[in-house]
C-alpha cells in the first residue's frame, strides 16, 4: 500500500472519531489523578485522542492544505450529525418503545455544548494542522515528537478553553442552556480536563512514531 492509499483512511478516521467523540461525551468518565485528585472528563477523550493522531498524520503525509480542508468537511459533517440526531428525537416515538427519555438524555445536548463543540473543533484542529505543519518545517523534518507532541498538546489546550469556557459559562449565561459556571469551578474544570488530554497526547506519540517509522523502513509498503 502506498502513501497516497492513506489519504481516504485517514480521513475516514479523523471524521468518525470527531463524530464518535461528541457521542461519546454524553458520558462523565472519572479519574483519579495524582496531586489534583479526581476529575470528571467525557468519555470521548480517547477518540479525540485517535483523531488528533489522524489528523497529524495526514500532515505528515498529504500536507497541511488537504489537512485543512479535511478539519472543515468534518466541521460541516459535526453539524449535520447534530441535526439528524435533533431530527430523530424530534420523530414520533413507537407506542411500545420506551427508551425515548434514555435516547434524549443521552443524545440530547443544551445548544450551549453543542455550539461550544463546533467552535471548539474548528479552532482547535486547524491550530493543530498549522502548529504541526510549522514545526515540521523549522526543524527540517526532524524531531517528529515535537511537532507531534507539541502541536496536539498545544491545541487540546485550546480546544479544552475554548469549549469549556463557551459551554459552561458563556453561552449558558446567554440562555442557550445549563446554569453558567465561573470562577474557580471553572478553571477547575479546564485544568482537570487537560491534564488528561496532555497525557493522551504524550502517549499519541508511540503510534504515531510506530506508523512513520514503518513508512520509513518499508517505503516501497508505505500505509
Amino acid at each position: 500500500m502506498q502513501i497516497e492509499d492513506t489519504r481516504a483512511i485517514f480521513t475516514a478516521l479523523f471524521a468518525g472519531s470527531v463524530v464518535l467523540a461528541n457521542v461519546l461525551a454524553a458520558k462523565l468518565t472519572w479519574l483519579e489523578l495524582p496531586v489534583i485528585g479526581g476529575v470528571a472528563i467525557p468519555a470521548g477523550f480517547l477518540a479525540f485522542g485517535v483523531a488528533y493522531l489522524a489528523s497529524d498524520l495526514l500532515v505528515e503525509y498529504h500536507g497541511r492544505e488537504y489537512a485543512a480542508s479535511v478539519v472543515n468537511g468534518t466541521v460541516f459533517t459535526l453539524v449535520v450529525s447534530y441535526l439528524l440526531v435533533y431530527v430523530s428525537i424530534w420523530m414520533p416515538t413507537a407506542p411500545f418503545y420506551d427508551g425515548q427519555t434514555a435516547f434524549v438524555a443521552t443524545l440530547g445536548d443544551s445548544a450551549s455544548i453543542i455550539l461550544a463543540s463546533v467552535v471548539a473543533l474548528a479552532v482547535a484542529q486547524h491550530m493543530d494542522v498549522r502548529l504541526f505543519s510549522t514545526l515540521k518545517s523549522r526543524t527540517a523534518g526532524r524531531h517528529r515528537w515535537i511537532r507531534n507532541c507539541g502541536s496536539t498538546a498545544a491545541s487540546q489546550g485550546v480546544d479544552t478553553i475554548v469549549f469549556i469556557t463557551l459551554g459552561f459559562a458563556i453561552f449558558p449565561a446567554l440562555g442557550l442552556g445549563g446554569d453558567p459556571t465561573w470562577g474557580w469551578a471553572l478553571i477547575s474544570i479546564v485544568f482537570g480536563q487537560y491534564l488528561v488530554k496532555l497525557l493522551v497526547a504524550i502517549v499519541d506519540t508511540v503510534p504515531f512514531y510506530a506508523v512513520t517509522e514503518f513508512v520509513e523502513q518499508n517505503p516501497e509498503q508505505a500505509p
